[in-house]
This record gives structure tokens, sequence and C-alpha cells, in this order.
């Protein structure tokens, strides 16, 4: 294997690893600002659901207690903390797609809170860690991925119990409404589910992969053109030079074209090879005792 061929090798593997490295690296920063950026919207989204429920829990639910003397009467969109945060994020659902709301629950009143088993395991997170005040991660629901943050539901405040703990003396039409087989027992700081947001990275995911491959590929085709310019400076100004100068030194060595002038007018090591061995065929002329027509005065500068 020629010079040429082990140097164009050896660069094109260095080359491709580059790329590939380079690749790999804007993937991983996309997925970073990705995930960032899914946080943050997370974020907004859960602050605004929680201000919500803060707002009905501290200075609506005292004022419908105070109207609602009837502790038979109950109307989830006034009277539950967790209708009244499902109802919001319903209208926010609205108008905008990719986010995901649920207060996933290990028993709840409203089947459709009824927590999955993902949901479960990070609502066991939160029982095991009960100093824990939020969890994240990512995570797959149907085909899609999420980013999700999730926050305990622990039961802090003993109004929570007037409709989720003995069945028998909730409220009766809460009883008709949901029935008494599940959603009630709850206890002061059990956790019993868990405020989940989900914020769709799927789009962007894909975005980064596409990005990530738009640069392999650049990087691809700048190797091939930077691959096919060094062959092109390899052969005029390295390989093409030295097979001549070797064919030449071949020739003197038999004494063959002793009057062919090898000189070279570069300074650069090719030249600089060139004048040695134009000054071994003058030498190799003499010791022979030849001459050559035209060449001697030449010969004897060069000397």
């Amino acid at each position: 294997m020629g010079i040429r061929a082990k140097f164009i090798i050896i660069i094109s593997v260095l080359s491709l690893l580059a790329t590939l490295a380079i690749g790999y690296t804007s993937y991983m920063l996309s997925r970073q600002t990705a995930l960032a950026d899914a946080k943050s919207k997370g974020a907004m989204l859960f602050n605004y659901v929680e201000a919500g429920g803060t707002f009905f829990a501290k200075y609506q639910k005292p004022k419908i207690d105070e109207l609602v003397t009837d502790k038979d009467r109950f109307i989830p969109e006034l009277m539950s903390k967790f209708a009244v945060k499902r109802m919001q994020y319903d209208l926010f659902a609205k108008t905008q797609e990719g986010y995901q709301f649920k207060q996933a629950t290990i028993d709840p009143l409203w089947p459709d809170n009824k927590a999955d088993a993902e949901e479960l395991k990070i609502i066991q997170y939160f029982v095991s860690n009960p100093g824990a005040k939020n969890k994240e991660g990512i995570i797959e629901r149907g085909g899609e991925k999420f980013f999700y943050e999730a926050l305990p539901v622990r039961i802090e405040k003993d109004y929570c119990l007037e409709c989720h703990g003995d069945p028998d003396t909730a409220p009766k039409e809460q009883q008709d409404i949901y029935g008494v087989d599940h959603g009630y027992n709850w206890k002061l700081n059990d956790t019993v589910g868990a405020s989940m947001i989900y914020v769709s990275i799927t789009q962007a995911f894909a975005m980064a992969q596409q990005s990530a491959l738009k640069i392999f590929f650049i990087g691809i085709g700048c190797l091939l053109v930077t691959i096919v310019c060094i062959w092109i400076f390899l052969d005029r100004a390295v390989v093409g030079p030295i097979i001549r100068l070797s064919e030449t030194a071949k020739n003197i060595s038999i004494g063959k074209n002793l009057c062919d002038s090898a000189h070279s007018e570069t300074k650069d090591e090719i030249g600089v090879l060139a004048n040695s061995i134009d000054r071994l065929r003058i030498s190799v002329n003499k010791l022979l005792k030849r001459t050559c027509p035209n060449q001697n005065q030449d010969d004897q500068k060069k000397e």
C-alpha cells in the first residue's frame, strides 16, 4: 500500500470519527435543550394549575362552606379541589397540544384519575420518601415520549377527609355521583397520589436526531471533498514527483539517462531531494567520465 493510500485512510478514519463525535454531541446537546424547554413549559403549566388549586383551597372553599350549609350537598365544580384543577386543565388543553395533566391517585373517586402502573411506581417513590417534594424524568405513554414532573398528593388538611374519609359520613350527593366503593378511607398524612404533568418531547427528540444526521452528512460531504483535494495535492506535489525521482535514481544506478537533469527550483523537501539526486547524477557522470552536450557549464554551476 502506497503512502498516499495510507495517508488518505488515516485522514478518512480520523475525520469520520470526528464527524461522528460532532453529530453525537449535537444530538445530546439538542436533547438537553429539548428537555430543559419541556421542563420550563411543564413547570409553567404546573404552577398555573397548582395556583388554581391553592386559590380554591385558601379562598373559595371557606366561602362555599359558609354558603352551602347542608352537609349532604356536593357540587364537584364548586366543592372539589380535584375537580376544579382537572376542569382548569381541560379548558387549557382545548387550545394547547402536547401536554397532559393527571391527578394520578391510588384509589380515586373519579375513575379517570386511577394511576397506571408507571404512575403507581412514582406514587410509591413518594410513599417511601416522605421528604421528597417532586420527581421528574422521561416516560413513554402510548408510543410517545414525555418529560414528566410529579408532585406528591398528601392528605395534610382535615377537610379532605370530609369527602374521602369514612364513606358513611361523606356527602350524600357525592355518594350518589361516585358511589361508596372507592375513593374513601384516606387518612391524615397519607400519600394518596401524585399530580402529574406530561410534556411531549417526541417531536423535539426527532428534530434533534434530524439535526444530528444533517451535521453528520454535511461532515461526510466535507470529508469527501477534502479527500479528493488531498488526493490531487498528493498526486501532483508529492507522489508524482517522488515516482519521477525514484525512476531518475534507478536510471542513475544503472548509468542510464545521465544527461537528463533532475534539478528543481522548489524549496520544499521534494525540491531538496531532487537537487540531491541531480548532484548524484553529476557525480556519477564525472566518475564515468561522460560528457553531456550543452550541460557541462550548468552542471558546474550546480556543483
